[in-house]
């Protein structure tokens, strides 16, 4: 008897967390709906040629979250922010915030404090900071 109700409680939970998921997917899927997907040349130049920030950097930043929080981020743009419509990825990843610090300071050679990441709310801040933070170790 006792393993008929521990593989209900397991099979539910199970479903439980397959439908979370999904529920989670689907989100993700409206975040981007009705976006023009871009090439990292087209992201560069719609969004941070104008500002002089090298390639390397928007390119760099941009492969590490599309690495971190694994998804297609062809579709992202520049004022997308962590705390509302990229949250969901969040929600998935716990831990995703830290990972991307880390692949950041990794790929860069570079520090960020902890206050200087929850100071950054969106894709342009990253590439601000990253930009920042390599000038002044130059």
């Amino acid at each position: 008897m006792k393993y008929v109700i521990a593989l209900v409680v397991f099979a539910s939970l199970a479903i439980y967390f397959f439908y979370k998921d999904r529920r989670e997917q689907k989100k993700i899927e409206g975040l981007f709906s009705g976006r023009e997907a871009l090439s990292n040349k087209e992201f560069y130049d719609k969004y941070f040629s104008s500002n002089n920030i090298p390639e390397h950097i928007v390119y760099g930043v941009k492969r590490i979250l599309e690495e971190q929080l694994d998804t297609d981020l062809s579709k992202l743009q520049a004022e997308d922010s962590f705390s509302s419509n990229l949250s969901a990825y969040f929600a998935l990843d716990s831990m995703a915030d830290v990972e991307i610090v880390v692949a950041l300071e990794e790929e860069f050679n570079i520090t960020i404090s902890d206050k200087e990441a929850q100071e950054t709310h969106s894709i342009r801040d990253i590439v601000n900071l990253v930009q920042r933070k390599t000038n002044e170790k130059a």
